[in-house]
């Protein structure tokens, strides 16, 4: 079988389809896949063998970016298509089957995608990996955060991470490795390094070996965020904090491990007042109670 597979372009929602690739490759062992994802996303994909192609595809004004995808698959032949872009161009390929998902704004996302294509939550919901990954992971008793994120005011506030790592010290968490992008690494210097126990993870790593290391962590606390998407498909039992985005769209509701804490007000009590999300600078997450979290994380490390 030949598979078209375009996925997102964010990591966040690249993780939250790969369900579906995952679903293919466990029913077509023979499958041959060519890739379409954008350049964040698409060292997840590293390990699958299956992948004989892989497209980086960004957006570019004027949508030039869907030509130069055009120009670069005109000449191949797929059985069939999935489309996670919502985007015309199957009608273009030579393709006998297509599939196009299109979100419905009031559904979770990840429920959304496995109704529709009938993955299995405990076959499909995980990302491949090589072996020597997961070998290569030596620490013990561990914990992961990943306190930034790529909107300020989805972000828990700083000194409530740090009261975090502190009180994972004092429960007997040996090292706390903080997950991000090479952009949040220049922040890391907001975390209290709590006895030199904090290890600044943030961009430095593959992102797969950042999973490999979530597998074997005892816990994740994150806001919504790639990281926390990360986790979910990692199985990790997580603490996912929620705010002005829409948790019941984006929580990981189909892991079994995942822990939402969300603020007091609802999303569209923070956000209907707000006219150019975009721009908003202030917090909006600073009404997640300290305790809340505290007890989850007792809960999870007790277990």
């Amino acid at each position: 079988m030949n598979l078209l597979f375009i996925s997102s372009n964010r990591l966040g929602d690249s993780l939250i389809n790969i369900q579906v690739l995952n679903k293919y490759i466990r029913e077509n062992p023979n499958i041959n896949i060519t890739l379409v994802s954008g350049s964040l996303a698409m060292p997840l994909y590293d390990d699958y063998n299956q992948i004989i192609k892989r497209i980086s595809f960004n957006k570019e004004k004027f949508n030039f970016h869907w030509l130069k995808l055009y120009t670069k698959l005109f000449n191949f032949h797929f059985d069939e298509t999935i489309d996670f872009r919502s985007s015309t161009i199957s009608f273009f390929l030579k393709t006998k089957k297509y599939q196009i998902f299109k979100m419905k704004k009031k559904e979770n996302i990840y429920e959304q995608i496995q109704k529709k294509f009938q993955t299995n939550i405990d076959q499909d919901m995980r990302l491949m990996i090589n072996e020597e990954r997961l070998n290569n992971t030596n620490y013990n008793n561990y914990a992961c955060i990943s306190p930034f994120a790529n909107w300020y005011p989805k972000e828990w506030p700083i000194d409530y991470f740090n009261r975090c790592c502190q009180d994972l010290v004092e429960m007997g968490i040996q090292k706390i490795f903080v997950l991000g992008s090479l952009k949040d690494s220049r922040r890391f210097n907001e975390i209290l390094n709590v006895n030199n126990k904090i290890i600044n993870y943030c961009g430095s790593s593959h992102l797969l070996d950042d999973y490999a290391l979530l597998k074997k962590s005892k816990i994740f606390i994150g806001n919504d965020s790639g990281m926390m998407h990360l986790a979910s498909l990692a199985n990790t039992p997580s603490i996912c904090l929620f705010g002005p985005t829409n948790d019941n769209i984006y929580f990981p509701k189909l892991s079994k491990n995942s822990k939402l804490i969300r603020s007091k007000k609802s999303y569209e009590e923070l956000t209907s007042n707000i006219s150019n999300l975009n721009n908003y600078k202030k917090n909006l997450m600073n009404d997640i109670s300290y305790d809340n979290v505290l007890m989850e994380i007792k809960k999870i490390l007790n277990d």
